[in-house]
C-alpha cells in the first residue's frame, strides 16, 4: 500500500508510437468543466484532456463527483519492439491547496484549542488522509487497468 496519493508506473505496449498515440486519441475528448451525468460503464474508457505527440494530460470521465480523481500525465517513448509509456498520477492542484488549508486549520485548532484541540486536530488530519487515499486509489486502480487495456499491455 502506498501512503500518499501519487502513483508512477510504466506501460510497455506492443503498439508502435503512432499506433499508441492513435489508440489513446480515440478515447480522449476535450476538457469540459461542467459535465453532468450518471455513473455508466460507457464512461470506463473515456478520458478528457489533451494529447500531443509526446504524451497526454487527461483524467477519466466519471458520472459522479470525486475531487480526488487522479490527473494523468504521460509521455511516449519509442522502444525496440513497441512503446514505453511513462505515467504519473497525481491529484488536481486545487485539491492540494484545499488539503493545505485543512491541515493549517487543524494545526491552528491544535495550538489554540487547548486540550480539546489536541484531541480534534489529529482526528481532522486522519479524516482528510483517509478521504484522500480512498478517493484517489479507488480511481487510480481503475485508470491504470483501463490504460493497460487501451495500449494492449500485458
Amino acid at each position: 500500500m502506498k501512503w500518499l496519493p501519487h502513483h508512477r508506473f510504466e506501460i510497455v505496449s506492443p503498439l508502435n508510437r503512432q499506433a499508441a498515440f492513435e489508440a489513446m486519441k480515440a478515447h480522449v475528448e476535450p476538457e469540459n468543466w461542467f459535465r453532468m451525468g450518471w455513473p455508466n460503464s460507457a464512461n470506463d474508457k473515456r478520458f478528457e484532456g489533451t494529447i500531443s505527440g509526446d504524451g497526454f494530460h487527461v483524467r477519466r470521465v466519471i458520472g459522479y463527483r470525486n475531487s480526488f480523481l487522479p490527473v494523468i500525465d504521460a509521455t511516449f517513448h519509442a522502444g525496440a519492439s513497441g512503446t514505453r509509456i511513462q505515467v504519473q498520477m497525481r491529484m488536481f492542484i486545487f485539491v492540494y491547496a484545499f488539503c493545505a488549508i485543512w491541515i493549517a486549520g487543524a494545526l491552528t485548532a491544535m495550538t489554540a484549542g487547548g486540550t480539546p484541540g489536541l484531541l480534534i486536530a489529529p482526528a481532522l488530519i486522519l479524516f482528510l488522509w483517509g478521504m484522500t487515499m480512498a478517493g484517489f486509489w479507488l480511481e487510480a486502480g481503475k485508470q491504470e487497468r483501463t490504460l493497460r487495456e487501451i495500449f494492449k499491455a500485458t
